[in-house]
């Protein structure tokens, strides 16, 4: 009689058994599995100092390359009001809550809500060096899969906060959509792009994109992608059909999403008031909205160099004044993109000892 042993089976396997790849975790979330502690510790200190090292260089090649600029500019701007900029800094600290909220109904694991705040903030951290947000999005898959989900089960969850997350912004330009056309908010907002394009060529332009849709389209009609993407897609179908049926976690998955364009707006409008703007809470939020959905077309990491200028040009449509719509952007873009990467980096480190990346 022959006995078949499997040596290399899982940690997760030896406790549950044999895994289906494509159990969805709402029904049944996999079991624990941590991570050797000591492999895990020898590399994560090296890997946030290249983290740290690296966002120092982008700080340094951004304000060695703005500086003059910014400064002939922003000459005769008055000095905010530091209370507005501490309701700022408070808003961009619930939107790292309300987008961890989003990831635990997505993917319907028990854990603590300091957990996922910590692993926002790393993503954040990560997504300031990656382009595309795609530096977030391994880090969610990553943390997702250490605690027991199958790659094709977090890849849903992800997902699925990314629908929600379409949705609710489509929402909300939906709302807006009176200010918008009552105004020449959303002509200012894209007037950067138009002008880059004009000043391009339409033939460059129209290569350029030509070449963008090839590389997409070979890349998910390449056999290795397919396989990877197949699975995920059966079990995202599985994924949204238990939250057809589990209406609560939906609906908070839903307004977690809303939650984080809403503290994002409000961030913005903290240092808009800051500065003595009278601009109001819903022209803020439709430059917001609009400003954000056509940055968020550039290859850069956060919409770095697109998302500012939309932002100040729409904020002076709505009615400020352009040197001091351009200081708020500037100063709104540091509290709400750039301090972040401090305790991002601290976070990941503490994950990274943890087990939990």
């Amino acid at each position: 009689m022959t006995v078949s042993s499997s040596p290399a089976a899982s940690p997760a396997a030896r406790i549950c058994g044999p895994v289906d790849p494509y159990r969805h975790v709402f029904a049944e979330p996999l079991a624990l599995v941590m991570p050797d502690a000591s492999t895990a510790r020898a590399r994560s200190r090296r890997r946030t100092l290249a983290c740290l090292i690296a966002t120092g260089i982008l700080l340094v090649v951004l304000g060695i390359q703005f500086r003059g600029d910014a400064a002939s500019r922003l000459s005769g701007v008055p000095a905010p009001r530091w209370h507005w900029l501490a309701a700022c800094a408070g808003a961009t600290a619930l939107f790292y809550v309300a987008n961890g909220v989003s990831l635990r109904s997505a993917s319907g694991l028990r854990m603590s809500l300091r957990t996922v705040t910590a692993v926002q903030l790393a993503a954040a951290a990560t997504n300031r060096i990656v382009p595309a947000g795609l530096g977030a999005i391994a880090v969610h898959l990553r943390f997702l899969q250490r605690r027991g989900m199958t790659r094709p089960a977090a890849l849903a969850a992800v997902a699925s906060v990314k629908g929600a997350g379409a949705v609710t912004h489509l929402l909300g330009l939906a709302i807006v959509a009176g200010t918008l056309s009552d105004s020449g908010i959303g002509t200012a907002v894209v007037s950067p792009v138009r002008t880059t394009v004009h000043d391009l060529g339409a033939g460059p332009t129209t290569i350029g994109v030509v070449i963008v849709m090839a590389l997409v389209t070979g890349t998910v009609a390449h056999p290795r992608v397919r396989v990877v993407v197949r699975p995920a897609a059966r079990v995202f179908r599985s994924h949204l059909s238990t939250l057809a049926h589990s209406p609560g976690r939906a609906a908070l998955l839903v307004a977690s999403q809303a939650a984080t364009r809403l503290f994002q707006i409000l961030a913005l409008a903290c240092t808009v008031w800051a500065f003595g703007a009278s601009v109001t809470l819903m022209s803020v939020a439709t430059v917001y909205l609009v400003g954000s959905m056509v940055a968020g077309a550039a290859p850069t990491a956060g919409g770095v160099g697109a998302l500012e200028p939309a932002l100040a040009f729409g904020l002076t449509a709505a009615g400020g004044s352009a040197a001091t719509m351009l200081a708020a952007v500037l100063v709104y873009r540091v509290i709400s993109f750039w301090l972040p990467v401090v305790p991002g980096a601290l976070a990941l480190a503490g994950l990274r000892r943890s087990g939990d990346l």
